[in-house]
């Protein structure tokens, strides 16, 4: 451990070390238990997407969309087909998502929710900190941005897009990026972390490595917006392991998802490669930070909630009164 570092930055390291989210997935012949978690997760997640594009063609509509360009060319009735486009994400996000949680069940035979929150039951509490914080910073940091020179494009205030698509897009946002934004977290926060723990158990290294991997999967060349995913996948990945869930990430991801599509730009402009300032990185490391604060006093509130004795007399495991 590094000797340099704050009594409360080590605690935290110390504590992210025992996190519940890095144990008990060492079992009898680990490597082969990963080649076969990797092939039934590639079979589950094709068989599940394959079903999921079925039942789309359902769906009035939903097949012409294969054909549609990936962002959606500006017309009045554009907020439509970006409902469309969302709705196609959602559900090949959650088939895939599917598919690998189902496989790493199977084959760690361990129950979905120790995946998710384990050794505990869901803290709602969590996700709605987590949704707030995000929420809030997004407010703060937009103008920020403008000032910056970033363009805004907010759809659901813009009276090009016809009201009533307006409508349409808003409600359609908020069930089906919740679902893209919880698939995401249960694959790089759930699973892959928990496969992370095979290898390695020093948390930093395991926040970078997640964060790179979340970072690389959206296949975005701008390097600013590569190093501002790897901050959003590493500090998400730290409140996994500092909170012992992701329910905070999950809260946190789903609110940055639904600003920027509700009131910076279409959702599909999102997957539009542009070339970032460097400088915007200040607003992104600015938000990191709170979220890091914010994550590091709710897993201490949870210790002290968990641990009253230690919260009252200063060290653990002793009492606060004396033995008769």
């Amino acid at each position: 451990m590094v000797t340099f570092l704050k009594p409360s930055v080590v605690r935290s390291l110390q504590a992210a070390e025992q996190s519940p989210m890095l144990e008990w997935l060492v079992a009898p012949r680990p490597w082969i238990r990963l080649f076969g978690f990797l092939a039934l997760a590639s079979f589950l997640a094709f068989a599940s997407t394959v079903v999921v594009v079925l039942f789309g063609f359902l769906i009035p509509g939903f097949g012409d969309r294969f054909e549609s360009p990936l962002v959606q060319p500006e017309t009045p009735l554009r907020l439509v087909e970006e409902s469309y486009s969302v709705l196609s994400f959602a559900m090949g996000a959650g088939a895939i998502t599917f598919g690998i949680l189902a496989a790493a069940v199977l084959i760690w035979r361990r129950p979905f929710r120790d995946f998710l929150w384990p050794d505990r039951s869901l803290d709602f509490r969590h996700f709605l900190t987590g949704f707030a914080v995000m929420t809030a910073l997004a407010a703060v940091i937009t103008p920020i941005y403008l000032i910056m020179g970033s363009e805004w494009n907010p759809p659901v205030l813009d009276t090009y897009y016809v009201a009533e698509t307006r409508l349409i897009y808003g409600l359609a946002m908020v069930p089906l990026l919740f679902i893209g934004a919880a698939a995401e977290e249960v694959i790089f926060r759930g699973v892959l972390l928990r496969l992370t723990g095979l290898i390695l158990r020093q948390p930093l290294l395991v926040c970078l490595l997640n964060g790179l991997l979340f970072s690389a999967i959206h296949l975005d060349p701008d390097p600013v917006a590569i190093v501002a995913r790897t901050l959003s996948g590493m500090v998400w990945t730290w409140a996994a392991l500092r909170l012992g869930g992701l329910e905070f990430a999950i809260g946190a991801h789903f609110a940055n998802n639904l600003f920027l599509s509700l009131f910076w730009s279409p959702f599909s402009e999102g997957v539009q490669s542009t070339q970032s300032s460097w400088t915007e990185l200040v607003p992104e490391i600015f938000t990191t930070l709170i979220v890091l604060i914010t994550i590091e006093w709710l897993a201490r509130r949870r210790h002290d909630d968990a641990n009253p004795l230690e919260k009252r007399s200063g060290h653990p495991n002793l009492p606060t009164e004396k033995p008769a």
